[in-house]
């Protein structure tokens, strides 16, 4: 990023022209990204997590997890989480805080299902809950899947376990690292208003 760049219209601009791409390019480096949030004895929790979607509009990010899972749960008892990205490509990190909201059995889901893959199927396809203790390491998928994907109607039964994340973003912080000086601009909205602070990095 060139210096004359290092105005905040034109860095929350190339921030979501990033989002946008990284959502569909699974080479980004915001392709994959780290959730974080508070477990049920409220300590800190992360993990990975694939970028779905990004809506510029109504500031939303999304990525898809099992109903089953216990961050479901999580959310339900605390819905202010964190999302991180980096990009050692871009040099920039990317913190932004959000609201999440749980989408299960809905249009929201259903329109995520119907675009994703049978190959992104198959996790929702597993007998048992993510997080189940097993005796060997096994990931649940009957034994006529090992190494293949499912059919679409064979799929169609993991659509109950599917849920989306939707990610209010209330925040994002943004740091630039470079050998002439590190930058760090932190966004935030409220009521529909945007605000911009500089700051130490």
């Amino acid at each position: 990023m060139k210096e004359e760049n290092f105005n905040s219209n034109t860095i929350i601009n190339n921030i979501f022209l990033n989002l946008e791409k990284a959502a569909v390019d699974r080479k980004h480096d915001y392709h994959n990204c780290i959730f974080s949030n508070l477990d049920l004895n409220n300590q800190p929790t992360s993990r990975t997590v694939v970028l779905r979607s990004f809506n510029q509009k109504d500031n939303l990010l999304t990525f898809h997890t099992d109903y089953r899972s216990i961050k479901i749960k999580e959310i339900e008892k605390n819905n202010n989480c964190v999302i991180l990205f980096y990009s050692e490509t871009l040099k920039q990190q990317l913190r932004i805080k959000v609201l999440a909201s749980i989408q299960n059995n809905n249009l929201i889901t259903k329109k995520a299902w119907e675009k994703t893959q049978l190959m992104s199927r198959k996790c929702y396809l597993s007998s048992l809950s993510p997080g189940t203790e097993i005796k060997d390491s096994w990931d649940g998928l009957s034994n006529k899947l090992i190494g293949k994907e499912p059919t679409k109607n064979e799929s169609e039964i993991g659509y109950k376990n599917f849920s989306v994340i939707l990610n209010k973003i209330i925040s994002i912080d943004w740091l630039y690292l470079s050998s002439s000086g590190h930058k760090r601009l932190l966004f935030n909205w409220k009521n529909g208003k945007r605000t911009d602070k500089w700051m130490i990095p």
